[in-house]
């Protein structure tokens, strides 16, 4: 895990990347890259996949809750559709899915 530092007066003091606004205003930016990728059907999914879980914790709480619930909606969306047999899937092809099921990792199951 990498170590942050912002300048304070004459001293530097340890930071994180949600304070040094690296996720955007309000996390605005990290919202806007996952609902990008969300759905989508091309390397982007993976990138995303990887994006998000090595940066989890570091996201503010209200966009780790915002990705939990989308995920979430999406993925019963895509049940749906796969259970009725539709050509169109939410979460795309089946590799996609499974880099959205290895998001809701982070979460699903845990005490």
């Amino acid at each position: 895990m990498s170590i942050y530092y912002t300048k304070r007066g004459w001293r530097y003091e340890q930071t994180t990347l949600a304070e040094q606004y690296a996720w955007g205003r309000d996390g605005l930016m990290a919202v806007a890259a996952f609902r990008y990728c969300l759905g989508r059907m091309t390397y982007i999914v993976g990138d995303c996949e990887q994006w998000i879980c090595a940066n989890w914790e570091q996201f503010p709480r209200s966009v780790r809750q915002l990705i939990q619930r989308e995920v979430e909606e999406e993925i019963q969306r895509d049940d749906k559709a796969r259970a009725e047999g539709r050509d169109y899937k939410p979460l795309g092809h089946d590799c996609d899915r499974a880099a959205w099921i290895r998001v809701r990792s982070l979460w699903k199951d845990k005490t």
